[in-house]
């Protein structure tokens, strides 16, 4: 028999057994079904700037839309003049419907988002001004499609594993620019315009499609320059697209004979000489002679022979080496003129990059003066070891330069000898390479005709004048004429008499 207390015992243990048993279902049960954040349908980034619903992972800042979490539907935008920041978050979907969706927007920027599984990525129509800038856009059908839109940047994005196409522009008659992207791994086309005209494909690394660019019903005088297009079926391929342009292009080991194939189309390959056309793996590489016939002694980085496509298409000017791209440089020298007699130590050049290079990625060791002379690069001077000698602004203007150089015995030397230029201007160039990009800038200086002490293009009894009344002063002194040092040592002497009545009578103009 139980008594009253064993069974009150008894049915206590018997409670907290059942509450322990459901406990561990309840913890088990959420384990095993723990959701991605989701709102609840699509999203909409209204006309009056709220977001819909109020729970989507979206923070807003005025105009600026940062996602704070991972989003598992569709966004519609329906307010232009805003920036949609990803902030490197992913937007994905079911395999159907729109990862954006633009319609009659302008002035919109898609940037940082990880776009996947939708039947088109990013989708615009009759939608102008906008930006698709740094997102990796995969998996979906189309990556980017562009219906009846204009004047759009897609710039520097992973677009990769999309069919069938990485970017398709239909029947978007004026000025998209697709710049910079990784097109990689799409299914039938990397890019493909559909009855699209004047736009722009430059800079891409466009490898592994079906046709790298398909050029279709009559899309035509659009500008393909500067693009790496490799291992794919059709570097190129034009069907009834005519007057389109290509230039500067490395056509490298894509799988038919030829890399370009052109039905019905006429285009031009080539930006004439001496700029030349594109790099063709397949072609041979004879290059012995230079000139727009090339008819000439010395080689012009040109192949000889054209490189043919099909009767009405053809590069005139191929390139012997892959293309690389080379970025302006602003240049300064200094000094501005130059007294070949010095006995000065250094030639200094600035080098200003375009503001979205970053001057500290310049390798020195790939600086060359004309493409001869490099700078000093010895290890005991501060201002090859210490940044803070080299990064300058030393012309004031808020954009940081790199700071080099020169043995200025041999900057003299080349001038004279090399150029055979004793007097006169001279222009110099400065190539070097910023993380791998090629850069070039020039500056032009004036060689002084020594014993031109008042500069004004001849020797003469003026000069011997003004020299006469400094003779004898140092620097030191502050009575001392920098122009009539003419082999700037720092003493008015007859050193400086000699070059004097060695070049009186001579003129340089």
């Amino acid at each position: 028999m139980v008594h009253k207390g064993e069974r009150i015992e008894l049915l206590r243990k018997v409670v907290s057994g059942i509450t322990l048993t459901l406990l561990l279902i309840t913890m088990l049960t959420l384990a095993f079904n723990i959701q991605p954040v989701k709102a609840s349908g699509t999203i909409y980034i209204r006309a009056d700037g709220s977001v819909d619903p109020l729970t989507a992972p979206i923070q807003r800042d005025v105009d600026v839309y940062t996602f704070t979490d991972n989003i598992y539907d569709e966004i519609v935008v329906e307010r232009s003049n805003i920036i949609i920041d990803g902030d490197g978050h992913t937007l994905q979907g079911s395999g159907s419907g729109y990862g954006f969706y633009l319609y009659g927007m302008n002035n919109v920027t898609i940037e940082k988002t990880n776009i996947k599984n939708f039947h088109d990525g990013i989708w615009l129509c009759s939608s102008s001004s906008n930006s698709i800038s740094g997102n990796n856009i995969a998996n979906n059908e189309y990556g980017v499609y562009l219906y009846s839109s204009s004047s759009n940047s897609i710039s520097g994005n992973n677009i990769a594993n999309n069919g069938p196409a990485g970017i398709e522009l239909k029947h978007s008659s004026s000025s998209n620019s697709i710049s910079g992207n990784n097109v990689t791994a799409n299914n039938w086309y990397g890019i493909w315009l559909f009855s699209s005209s004047s736009n722009s494909i430059s800079g891409n690394n466009i490898a592994n499609n079906g046709d790298g660019i398909f050029f279709y019903s009559s899309s035509s005088s659009n500008s393909i320059s500067g693009n790496n297009i490799a291992n794919n079926w059709y570097g190129t391929h034009l069907y009834s697209s005519s007057n389109n342009k290509f230039s500067h292009n490395n056509f490298i080991d894509n799988n038919f004979q030829q890399a370009a194939v052109s039905v019905y189309s006429t285009s031009v390959w080539d930006d004439g000489y001496p700029s030349g056309g594109n790099y063709w793996s397949d072609h041979v590489t004879v290059d012995d002679f230079c000139g727009i016939y090339q008819d000439e002694l010395g080689s012009d980085g040109i192949v000889d022979e054209p490189y043919v496509i099909d009767y009405n298409n053809r590069d005139n000017y191929p390139l012997l080496k892959p293309w690389s791209p080379v970025i302006f440089a602003t240049t300064d020298v200094n000094p501005d003129a130059l007294n070949l007699k010095s006995k000065g130590k250094w030639i200094t050049a600035y080098v200003q990059l375009p503001e979205e290079y970053n001057p500290e990625d310049i390798d020195a060791s790939t600086i060359l003066l004309n493409e001869t002379i490099q700078p000093v690069l010895d290890p005991k001077y501060d201002f090859v070891t210490n940044s803070s000698e080299y990064i300058v602004d030393h012309n004031g203007d808020g954009i940081l330069e790199r700071m080099v150089k020169f043995n200025r015995t041999e900057v003299a030397s080349w001038i004279c000898n090399i150029l055979g230029i004793q007097y006169g201007n001279v222009t110099l160039a400065i190539t070097g390479e910023a993380d791998g990009t090629s850069f070039e800038g020039t500056d032009t200086v004036k060689v002084l005709l020594p014993g031109d002490a008042d500069d004004d293009g001849d020797v003469d009894s003026n000069d011997f004048y003004i020299f006469s009344g400094c003779y004898g002063i140092s620097i030191e002194n502050s009575s001392y004429n920098p122009s009539a040092d003419f082999n700037q040592d720092g003493y008015i002497n007859s050193e400086d008499f000699y070059i004097l009545s060695g070049n009186y009578g001579k003129t340089a103009l």
